[in-house]
Protein backbone atom coordinates (compact mmCIF):
# COMPACT_ATOMS: atom_id res chain seq x y z
CA UNK A 1 0.00 0.00 0.00
CA UNK A 2 2.92 2.37 0.82
CA UNK A 3 4.22 2.51 -3.02
CA UNK A 4 0.72 2.41 -4.24
CA UNK A 5 0.44 5.65 -2.24
CA UNK A 6 3.57 7.01 -3.66
CA UNK A 7 2.95 6.46 -6.93
CA UNK A 8 -0.59 8.33 -6.76
CA UNK A 9 0.83 11.51 -5.23
CA UNK A 10 3.54 11.16 -8.07
CA UNK A 11 0.93 11.18 -10.71
CA UNK A 12 -1.23 14.09 -8.81
CA UNK A 13 1.76 15.92 -8.68
CA UNK A 14 2.64 15.55 -12.57
CA UNK A 15 -0.85 16.28 -13.73
CA UNK A 16 -1.91 18.95 -11.67
CA UNK A 17 1.11 20.60 -12.43
CA UNK A 18 0.35 19.95 -16.03
CA UNK A 19 -2.95 21.24 -15.72
CA UNK A 20 -2.22 24.31 -13.93
CA UNK A 21 0.70 25.48 -15.70
CA UNK A 22 -1.36 25.01 -19.01
CA UNK A 23 -0.42 28.92 -19.82
CA UNK A 24 1.44 30.88 -17.30
CA UNK A 25 -0.06 33.67 -15.38
CA UNK A 26 0.85 34.82 -11.87
CA UNK A 27 -2.36 33.90 -10.23
CA UNK A 28 -1.50 30.46 -11.97
CA UNK A 29 2.17 30.59 -10.46
CA UNK A 30 0.28 31.31 -6.74
CA UNK A 31 -2.02 27.86 -7.58
CA UNK A 32 1.03 25.87 -8.70
CA UNK A 33 2.91 26.83 -4.68
CA UNK A 34 -0.34 25.84 -2.98
CA UNK A 35 -0.82 22.70 -5.02
CA UNK A 36 3.08 22.16 -4.37
CA UNK A 37 2.72 22.62 -0.65
CA UNK A 38 -0.12 20.41 -0.84
CA UNK A 39 2.18 17.29 -2.50
CA UNK A 40 4.85 18.01 -0.03
CA UNK A 41 2.86 17.66 3.01
CA UNK A 42 1.40 14.21 1.47
CA UNK A 43 5.15 13.28 0.76
CA UNK A 44 5.89 14.14 3.86
CA UNK A 45 2.87 12.28 5.59
CA UNK A 46 3.79 9.39 4.05
CA UNK A 47 7.00 9.35 5.09
CA UNK A 48 6.41 9.93 9.02
CA UNK A 49 3.89 7.12 8.36
CA UNK A 50 6.22 4.11 6.84
CA UNK A 51 9.76 4.79 7.24
CA UNK A 52 10.44 7.64 10.26
CA UNK A 53 11.84 6.38 13.18
CA UNK A 54 9.44 6.37 16.76
CA UNK A 55 10.68 9.23 18.13
CA UNK A 56 10.21 11.07 14.46
CA UNK A 57 6.94 10.12 13.45
CA UNK A 58 4.51 12.38 15.55
CA UNK A 59 6.90 15.66 14.62
CA UNK A 60 6.35 14.84 11.24
CA UNK A 61 2.65 14.02 11.03
CA UNK A 62 2.38 16.95 12.66
CA UNK A 63 4.33 18.93 10.14
CA UNK A 64 2.88 17.42 7.05
CA UNK A 65 -0.71 17.93 8.68
CA UNK A 66 0.15 21.98 9.13
CA UNK A 67 1.56 21.85 5.79
CA UNK A 68 -1.48 20.80 4.23
CA UNK A 69 -3.80 22.89 6.32
CA UNK A 70 -0.91 25.72 4.78
CA UNK A 71 -1.85 24.81 1.65
CA UNK A 72 -5.75 24.59 1.37
CA UNK A 73 -5.68 27.95 3.28
CA UNK A 74 -3.37 29.67 0.77
CA UNK A 75 -5.62 28.20 -1.95
CA UNK A 76 -9.03 29.29 -0.77
CA UNK A 77 -6.97 32.71 0.18
CA UNK A 78 -5.87 32.71 -3.51
CA UNK A 79 -9.30 32.05 -5.09
CA UNK A 80 -11.05 34.57 -2.68
CA UNK A 81 -8.80 37.50 -3.79
CA UNK A 82 -9.45 36.05 -7.91
CA UNK A 83 -12.94 36.65 -6.80
CA UNK A 84 -12.15 40.12 -5.53
CA UNK A 85 -10.56 41.46 -8.22
CA UNK A 86 -12.43 39.84 -10.70
CA UNK A 87 -15.91 41.15 -9.36
CA UNK A 88 -17.30 37.88 -10.75
CA UNK A 89 -18.22 34.86 -9.01
CA UNK A 90 -17.43 32.58 -12.30
CA UNK A 91 -14.10 31.37 -10.84
CA UNK A 92 -16.50 29.76 -7.60
CA UNK A 93 -19.07 27.96 -10.23
CA UNK A 94 -18.79 24.41 -11.24
CA UNK A 95 -19.34 23.76 -15.06
CA UNK A 96 -20.22 20.38 -14.91
CA UNK A 97 -23.06 21.13 -12.46
CA UNK A 98 -24.46 24.23 -14.11
CA UNK A 99 -28.15 23.38 -12.03
CA UNK A 100 -26.64 22.74 -8.33
CA UNK A 101 -27.18 24.63 -5.35
CA UNK A 102 -24.44 26.47 -5.08
CA UNK A 103 -24.34 27.80 -8.82
CA UNK A 104 -27.71 28.71 -8.38
CA UNK A 105 -26.40 30.72 -4.93
CA UNK A 106 -23.55 31.93 -7.01
CA UNK A 107 -26.22 33.49 -9.64
CA UNK A 108 -28.21 35.05 -7.83
CA UNK A 109 -25.59 36.94 -5.50
CA UNK A 110 -23.88 37.71 -8.84
CA UNK A 111 -27.52 39.26 -10.14
CA UNK A 112 -27.38 41.23 -7.11
CA UNK A 113 -23.85 42.36 -7.47
CA UNK A 114 -22.33 41.08 -3.67
CA UNK A 115 -19.55 38.74 -5.73
CA UNK A 116 -17.06 40.93 -4.17
CA UNK A 117 -18.47 39.92 -0.48
CA UNK A 118 -18.24 36.35 -1.54
CA UNK A 119 -14.84 36.79 -2.45
CA UNK A 120 -14.14 38.67 0.90
CA UNK A 121 -15.81 35.25 2.68
CA UNK A 122 -13.42 32.93 0.59
CA UNK A 123 -10.37 34.89 1.19
CA UNK A 124 -11.70 35.61 5.19
CA UNK A 125 -12.08 31.07 5.69
CA UNK A 126 -8.22 31.26 3.52
CA UNK A 127 -6.49 33.04 6.24
CA UNK A 128 -8.36 31.57 8.99
CA UNK A 129 -7.56 28.01 7.86
CA UNK A 130 -3.91 29.04 7.44
CA UNK A 131 -3.43 30.97 10.73
CA UNK A 132 -2.71 28.01 13.10
CA UNK A 133 -0.33 26.41 10.47
CA UNK A 134 1.07 29.53 10.11
CA UNK A 135 1.91 30.09 13.85
CA UNK A 136 3.19 26.53 14.05
CA UNK A 137 6.04 27.60 11.37
CA UNK A 138 6.64 30.85 13.47
CA UNK A 139 7.00 28.80 16.21
CA UNK A 140 9.21 26.65 14.73
CA UNK A 141 11.43 28.76 13.14
CA UNK A 142 11.83 30.98 16.28
CA UNK A 143 12.65 27.38 18.27
CA UNK A 144 15.37 26.61 16.19
CA UNK A 145 16.79 30.27 15.66
CA UNK A 146 17.05 30.22 19.76
CA UNK A 147 18.84 26.53 19.54
CA UNK A 148 21.36 27.81 16.92
CA UNK A 149 22.34 30.49 19.18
Amino acid sequence: MRWFFLGFVVLLALAGNAAIFESYSLLRVGGGVAFTLFIASLLIVWWSAYFAGEHRRGPGLVFGHALLTLAGGFGLALLGSIVIASNSCEELMRERDPNGLRNQMLAYVSSTGYCSEVGYTVLALGMWLSYPSLRLFIGLARNLRASMG
